[in-house]
């Protein structure tokens, strides 16, 4: 069901959509507040909490089979809050509901970037590349200061045209694009970046 004017919008830095919520749940969009516990609300006041279409915010859910709460409570305070007896949990996750009420995801709420040519979300910016040709896995980082795009080829004899790539991007004001072999993953998931044995290895070849 993914259009060409949908595709456009991902290479665009829209984020990653991913359709619309199952029944099974309860999702709204309330603003990026991470890191401060919320509520609890009544029903009235959680609905003007909630943000509108395009309103990019923290992605809340609430359902049977979501956890209503972690072993001894650790953790509960920062991603659990309550609507009257519910319990909704924070994905921690940004993202945004379309008019049509499909989501796109933007990244965690914590990877923002924030700086002096405005706010730019690296899960949107690594979702544009990697539908580029010849891109297996990308990162965003912002390193020394400056707006980084770490690339890695789909394979040893794959060719990136630097030139292309940033020309499709222009919207993310890239400072620099580095090219390596394989970028570190997180060995519990083995397809998120490990992003701090990234800055580690751009520490030695920056």
């Amino acid at each position: 069901e993914i259009s060409d004017s949908d595709m456009k919008a991902m290479i665009g830095g829209k984020g990653l959509l991913t359709g619309r919520p199952v029944e099974a749940i309860d999702l709204r969009i309330v603003r990026n507040d991470w890191g401060r516990p919320i509520g609890p609300f009544s029903p009235e006041a959680f609905e003007r909490e909630c943000l509108g279409v395009d309103e990019a915010g923290e992605i809340v859910v609430h359902g049977d089979h979501v956890l209503k709460g972690y072993l001894d409570g650790k953790g509960d305070e920062e991603t659990k809050f309550k609507i009257d007896a519910k319990i909704w949990h924070r994905t921690g996750d940004a993202g945004y509901l379309d008019s049509s009420g499909r989501l796109w995801l933007l990244g965690r709420c914590a990877a923002i970037v924030i700086d002096e040519r405005g706010t730019i979300y690296p899960f949107a910016v690594e979702s544009a590349v990697h539908l580029q040709p010849g891109v297996r896995r990308a990162a965003f980082v912002m390193h020394r200061g400056k707006r980084t795009l770490i690339v890695e080829p789909a394979h040893a004899e794959a060719e990136i045209d630097e030139q292309a790539l940033r020309e499709a991007l222009h919207w993310t004001e890239i400072d620099s694009v580095i090219k390596i072999s394989r970028i570190p993953l997180d060995k519990r998931h083995n397809a998120k970046v490990d992003y701090p044995a990234l800055e580690k290895l751009l520490a030695k070849i920056v």
